[in-house]
Order: C-alpha cells, then sequence, then structure tokens
C-alpha cells in the first residue's frame, strides 16, 4: 500500500506494477499475487508434483479475491545442472504459465531460464505458447477489466460457472481462461495424453478450431509435448490480435474476432474492452467497448459489430477488423447490409491487413474450413450476413 501510494504521489496518473507473495486480505488492491518459490529445491528435476499444485493455489488465489496472480515458471527453486534432461518440465510449466493472468519465467541465484537454454526444441515450443498469449492480449485485457470491476477470477475453478455440476467441485487439473477456454494442462512427466472434464455445452479443441465433443464427459485427448489441451465452448467469439514482441510494439493493429457459432437460433456475443493501457483514467471510465454479437439460423449466420461505446478513449489510428468464422461448408454470399461483398483468395485479406483500411472482401479457406471477413473499423454499427 505505502509503495503503491507512494508511486502516485511522485508519478500523476501513471499505474504502478508490483508484485507480492504475503499479504494481508486486500492486497488485489494493490499489488499482483504470486505464489513464491513453487519447486523442489531438492532435485529440480523432480518438480512434477509442485507443478500439479499451482493449479489449485491459482484457482484458490482467485476465490480468495486475487484475481490477478502467476506462479515462477521453472519452479524457482534449485541448481540446474542439466538443461536437456529438465526440458519437459520446463516446456510443460511454460504452457501452463501462459494461461496465467502473469506470464514470468524466474529461478534463483545463477540459473537462466530464457527458452534457448534448454534446447532446439523447447524453444521452438515455448515461442509458440508465448506467441499464443500475444495473439490472445484483447480477450485477457477484457477479462481483467471484468476482475477489476467484479472481483472475477481471470483463472477461474469450473464451479464458478458450472455451480449445479457436481463433476466441476473435485478438478484439480483444469480450469477455465475466462469463461470462453479451458485450460487442461499437462502436469506429469512423459505424459502424452490428458483427462479433461468438459461440462455441459459443446466444446471445440481451440488448438484445431475442429474437432467437437458433447459436454458433461470426461474426454481423454492427445497431448505431446508440443501441445496443451485447450477447448473453446460452441458459441463463443475470441478477440485476438498480431503476435508482437512486446504490448505496444504497434500502435494500431487490426483486431479478429474468432467465432465459433452458436447452435440454431442461438446467439454468441463478445464485448471487447479497451482503454490507453498506461494512464489511470480508466480508474474514472475512460474506456472503449465494442459488441459483437452472432446469431444462427437455419437460412444465415448473422453478425452485428455495435457502435463503439466510447467514453473519453478512441483506439489510435485506422485499423481493420477480421471476422474469422467456423463454419462446415463455403457460404453462397456475404453481404454488409445491402451490399454484396467480393470473394478474394484466402491468403490475400492478411497482405493488406494493416494498409487497406476501405475495401470490405471475405475469403473462404476449405482446408481450415474458416470464413474471414475484414471489416474497416468506422466505431458505427454494423451488420454482416452470411447466406448459407
Amino acid at each position: 500500500k505505502v509503495a503503491t501510494e507512494q508511486f502516485y504521489k511522485h508519478n500523476p496518473n501513471k499505474r504502478i506494477f508490483q508484485m507480492t507473495r504475503a499479504a494481508y486480505a486486500g492486497l488485489q488492491r494493490y499489488t499482483f499475487g504470486w505464489s513464491g518459490d513453487s519447486g523442489n529445491g531438492s532435485n529440480v528435476l523432480d518438480g512434477w508434483k509442485q507443478m500439479a499444485n499451482q493449479i489449485p493455489v491459482g484457482l484458490s488465489a482467485g476465490m480468495g479475491l486475487i484475481p490477478f496472480w502467476t506462479c515462477d515458471i521453472s519452479g524457482y527453486c534449485g541448481d540446474i545442472k542439466d538443461y536437456d534432461a529438465m526440458a519437459e518440465l520446463y516446456i510443460r510449466w511454460l504452457q501452463f504459465g501462459v494461461f496465467n493472468p502473469l506470464s514470468r519465467a524466474h529461478h534463483e541465484g545463477g540459473n537462466a531460464v530464457e527458452p534457448w537454454k534448454f534446447g532446439t526444441e523447447a524453444e521452438n515450443i515455448s515461442r509458440k505458447s508465448i506467441e499464443l498469449k500475444y495473439q490472445l492480449f484483447p480477450y485477457l485485457y477484457t477479462y481483467a477489466r471484468e476482475a477489476h470491476d467484479t472481483g472475477l477470477p481471470i483463472m477461474r475453478a469450473l464451479f464458478l460457472e458450472y455451480p449445479n455440476d457436481k463433476e466441476t467441485f473435485k478438478l484439480n487439473g483444469q480450469f477455465l481462461f475466462g469463461k470462453e477456454l479451458l485450460v487442461a494442462p499437462v502436469v506429469e512427466q512423459g505424459a502424452i495424453t490428458k483427462e479433461v472434464y468438459l461440462p455441459e455445452g459443446e466444446w471445440v479443441d481451440f488448438n484445431n478450431g475442429k474437432t467437437k465433443y458433447k459436454g458433461e464427459q470426461w474426454i481423454t485427448v492427445d497431448a505431446p509435448l508440443n501441445t496443451i489441451p485447450v477447448f473453446v465452448k460452441k458459441g463463443s467469439i475470441i478477440p485476438k490480435m498480431p503476435i508482437m514482441q512486446y504490448i505496444g510494439e504497434k500502435k494500431t493493429f487490426p483486431i479478429t474476432f474468432e467465432i465459433f457459432p452458436a447452435n440454431l437460433n442461438k446467439e454468441a456475443s463478445f464485448t471487447l474492452y479497451e482503454d490507453d493501457g498506461e494512464s489511470r483514467d480508466y480508474e474514472r471510465d475512460v474506456f472503449c467497448k465494442t459488441k459483437i454479437t452472432s446469431k444462427t439460423t437455419s437460412e444465415e449466420i448473422l453478425i452485428t459489430i455495435a457502435e463503439h461505446e466510447s467514453k473519453g478513449f478512441i483506439p489510435a489510428g485506422s485499423r481493420n477488423l477480421v471476422l474469422k468464422i467456423h463454419a462446415e461448408s463455403k457460404p453462397k454470399d456475404i453481404f454488409m447490409g445491402t451490399e454484396k461483398l467480393k470473394s478474394i483468395k484466402a491468403d490475400s485479406i492478411e497482405k493488406n491487413i494493416e494498409t487497406d483500411f476501405v475495401k470490405m472482401n471475405w475469403s473462404w479457406n476449405e482446408a481450415q474450413k474458416i470464413i474471414s471477413i475484414k471489416v474497416p473499423d468506422s466505431g458505427k454499427n454494423a451488420v454482416i450476413t452470411i447466406k448459407n
């Protein structure tokens, strides 16, 4: 509290970032919490149980009104004498860690834990995991605002969303990231599969966007070393951004809404939250929200991008919105209002995504079964109709 108050005193209207592993109730008003020294100090290679335990620790923190929580990727404790031998544990810990609200690799003493220390395979797999977190930043930031407003955790136990499902009461090996994504980290040495419980509804493998599962059942999924099992609930919209080397590398960039349409006559929606990311203006409710909805009928998918709810903040510069709809087949036609949009090659939309802010067009990727629609972000209400 003292550090926060003094920082604000000497840095007017600047956000503070600090972390602590020990504090009393109310710490969430001033700081991130983290779980402290969580690895196996006696044998750094034998930290699998300690890593697995971080999942219920994180869920408990969230239920204790500490939504901004993290753990040390690698476990922190012990000397690393054989990086190759520790590579698997490091990869799995990082795959879990990118789905913490904050992610950081950290170890004691002179033990460096940059991904490339663990070999080429670990570096490549780690890069993909880190890139995924950057892509999901608009989704994460939206839920960070919800946590600020309501206290609901970002990394949440399933029974918070499914309180009538008794099976969710005893789950310590998986969690929800926000409301739409279900994450089931691999926390056993040598494991290449993972048992996952899916609550009610239909769920889609987020890694391939295709494989579907019915809810209210246990499933066993493939989970080789380069894969973390992640599922998205059917009837969800996930906002994403391009991969960046750091937040703020690009001041303007396209926002992609990955849409998993709801069942017939049902609706999916998501309200994207944005602010300047640096000042304390968000405390005075200076922000911009954009709601997007998708309704499925027997003849069409109707997507509505609502007018910006701008309260003193407008996203910088010109940008495009890209709608990526997971569909069963190529649509007949797509309209923006009454205007019929032009169909182009599947890879053409990405080529001019950060330079052309005028043209509206769409493409179909047969291999991925994805419709992509480029819409310049005017801030005004827009209605897109996809004819089946």
